[in-house]
């Protein structure tokens, strides 16, 4: 009837998830290599994050005279009023929005590594045991596309302009620090 199925009482067929065989045809299954998917994804958020927390705060003078006041200020682009108008220039804008990166970015690396430890204790438990630590993972990745997708690349990259830096640009991807283009303009 079903191939690989077994059936319990009553006739209702359940998926057979033993995978007999060899150590390495019960290792190299779909479930055991999209859980190890699962748990080598979160090590993004999660060492990004910690990277992230590590790096931040023994530099956050800097990075925020350096780094996110002049981005937020637009003070390094052409000038074209067109886009000046979206300068935010307050004094208090650029610590909070590096307190508010190191917050998202702290959150990524404990979600993620809860997720990490969570779904190694149950690699090989249930999907109902395995799924709570996926949730974790899965968190982390939500706060890694916020701070690092949404707000780096796009809101830092394409609102700020931060590509089009004249001088020293802070660039949005390592494709863009590699090969900086003087000539671009907006």
């Amino acid at each position: 009837m079903l191939d690989g199925a077994r059936f319990k009482r009553g006739g209702i067929p359940m998926p057979d998830n033993s995978y007999a065989g060899t150590t390495a045809e019960r290792l190299v299954n779909p479930r055991s290599v999209g859980r190890l998917g699962l748990i080598v994804m979160a090590l993004f958020p999660t060492l990004w994050g910690f990277l992230g927390l590590l790096n931040d705060p023994t530099d956050f003078k800097d990075t925020l005279v350096n780094a996110v006041k002049p981005m937020i200020e637009m003070t390094n682009t052409y000038g074209n009023p067109w886009q000046q108008w979206r300068a935010i220039t307050m004094p208090w804008a650029a610590p909070v929005a590096l307190v508010g990166i190191m917050a998202v970015e702290t959150l990524a690396g404990i979600f993620g590594l809860i997720g990490v430890v969570l779904m190694l204790r149950k690699v090989v438990g249930s999907s109902a045991d395995f799924a709570h630590g996926k949730a974790w993972m899965m968190l982390g990745c939500l706060c890694a596309i916020l701070v690092w997708g949404i707000g780096f690349t796009m809101i830092a990259g394409d609102y700020f302009l931060s590509w089009e830096a004249k001088t020293m640009p802070l660039s949005t991807s390592s494709a863009e620090q590699s090969t900086s283009c003087p000539t671009r303009s907006g």
